[in-house]
């Protein structure tokens, strides 16, 4: 007898999971070797079969193992993932906040302003809108919504990838300037050749592409270096396209400041209407602003002379009610007439007075009926030690003095954000729902103890330098009382570049300095404000 293996039929095993092994199963028929007696199988066939069948026993067991480890031990794809990593995710987007998004950044040009390992840190882009083009605005603007997201603590060795929360972009309404002809004013400075240079940042702000006339006096330069001097301002107001013309006078210099005058009349033209001298150090904020207020204030058909006076009543007190050369003496074109006649002009001109304001005063006093029109926009700033109070307040200062002299504020720095925002918004200032106050090119201030919970008045100006309030509140009042570091924390603006395609970046630094002296100690951890005003 041998074997003969034929198909059977086919049994499906069903596991859970929906794992199925199919097994195959012959039925194996005796057949009788006397039918067939052609076929013989040699023991040799005989062994192959068996191995035949060896087999496929093994590979249906390897099966069967394969099917039923998958089901005991599924494969990690087809774990559901969603019950484990949800709620982790959901925790940690329910800490940031709807408006804000995470971003990765080189920010290390900060390093060269912290002075402290560690230090505060938050950011904020900026776009404006203008408002109607008259040039006004309120000293304060409320909005209800933060000005920053929270600050991070960073390294200021490590700045070259950080994560910033970031709010969305604000936006903030600046008014446009209003559409003047500034070429109906002509400017007189008495200065050297190098003050002239050193002013030439805060006169690009203001002068260029205005078609006003600058005039300037100067002394004899004796030094080899003075003809590069005239030739490197020449060149720079040429191409800032700033109307410069250079007048060497021997006269003493308070002599040679009076004598503006006549200079500035001899070279009016048709359009002039206002002669103006200035210092060298005098900064406007906005010519058109300043050329709008003039025109509505004072009619410059008539013999009319408008000044600043002191904000110090001791330098009124000393000096008497004078017209203050910083802040701006601006002399129609008729009164300056008046003054020019030859009888009047020689009278005034032997005045034995070394300075030129007072030179002016007492001109007045002796030759001319005509009594100076005191504008108080007009910001002669007789005042030491810190000016923040002036420069938070939010008031519109047609001119400003003495910022490099008797105290210390980098006004062309302050500017550059015009490039971004116009003339107008120079020291806007903004408060937030977060207590802070932005005053626009100066200062980011906190209000620690909050703006309404502490009392803080926004609307009086603060009295942050030396002197008696009494002294000052005649000119910038109402005063308030000067709020301690610990009420209040005042990141002052040190940078304001202008980003090619961007916009200006302003930062402002708090250098925390704790000591009982005001001196660095261990722990303190200065606070920066970064701004990006965007084109």
């Amino acid at each position: 007898m041998q074997l003969s293996v034929t198909p059977d039929k086919t049994n499906a095993i069903q596991f859970p999971g929906s794992h199925t092994l199919y097994l195959l199963f012959h039925s194996f028929t005796p057949v009788e070797s006397s039918r067939h007696p052609l076929i013989m199988i040699s023991s040799r066939l005989d062994l192959s079969r068996q191995r035949q069948r060896c087999l496929l026993i093994s590979l249906s067991l390897t099966l069967l193992i394969i099917s039923w480890s998958t089901v005991i031990f599924p494969a990690q794809t087809a774990r559901p993932i969603q019950h484990v990593v949800l709620p982790y995710a959901k925790s940690l987007l329910s800490a940031i906040n709807a408006q804000e998004d995470v971003s990765t950044e080189d920010i290390s040009h900060i390093a060269f302003h912290v002075g402290t390992p560690t230090f505060e840190y938050a950011r904020r882009t900026i776009k404006t809108r203008h408002l109607l083009a008259d040039g006004e605005r309120p000293s304060l603007t409320y909005l209800h919504q933060a000005l920053l997201p929270d600050f991070q603590l960073l390294t200021k060795d490590n700045l070259t990838h950080i994560s910033l929360p970031k709010l969305s972009t604000l936006t903030l309404r600046v008014p446009l300037s209003p559409q003047v002809d500034t070429s109906i004013m002509s400017f007189g400075i008495s200065t050297k050749l190098p003050r002239l240079k050193y002013a030439l940042p805060q006169l690009n702000h203001w002068l260029p592409h205005s078609r006003a006339q600058l005039h300037v006096s100067t002394p004899p330069e004796q030094s080899p270096s003075s003809s590069h001097t005239f030739q490197e301002i020449e060149s720079a107001c040429r191409t800032a396209d700033i109307s410069l013309t250079l007048h060497i006078s021997d006269l003493p210099f308070a002599k040679s400041y009076f004598n503006l005058i006549k200079t500035l009349y001899e070279a009016r033209t048709p359009k002039t209407k206002w002669l103006v001298l200035i210092d060298d150090d005098t900064f406007v904020p906005s010519l058109p602003y300043l050329v709008h207020h003039l025109s509505t204030h004072y009619d410059a058909e008539n013999e009319v002379l408008v000044a600043a006076l002191s904000d110090s009543l001791a330098q009124i007190c000393e000096l008497g009610m004078l017209p203050f050369g910083g802040g701006g003496i601006f002399l129609s074109v008729p009164f300056a007439a008046s003054l020019v006649q030859p009888a009047v002009w020689d009278a005034c001109l032997d005045i034995p007075n070394d300075q030129g304001d007072q030179i002016v005063n007492e001109c007045l006093n002796a030759h001319s009926s005509i009594r100076p029109s005191f504008d108080y926009g007009l910001q002669q700033m007789d005042i030491r030690g810190d000016a923040s109070g002036y420069f938070e307040s939010g008031r519109r200062m047609l001119t400003v003095h003495h910022w490099r002299t008797w105290y210390d504020v980098n006004v062309p720095l302050a500017s550059n954000v015009s490039k971004v925002c116009g003339f107008e918004c120079v020291f806007q200032r903004w408060a937030f729902e977060d207590d802070f106050v932005l005053s626009n090119g100066f200062s980011v201030v906190e209000y620690t103890k909050g703006i309404e919970e502490g009392g803080v008045e926004l609307e009086k100006v603060e009295k942050t330098w030396d002197g008696e309030a009494r002294n000052f509140v005649h000119h910038i009042g109402p005063l308030r009382e000067p709020i301690g570091k610990e009420e209040k924390r005042s990141a002052r603006l040190v940078e304001a570049s202008v980003l090619e395609g961007m916009g200006v970046r302003q930062v402002y630094v708090e250098r925390v300095k704790s000591g009982e002296n005001g001196e660095r100690v261990d722990g303190d951890v200065d606070r920066v404000v970064e701004l990006l005003w965007l084109f």
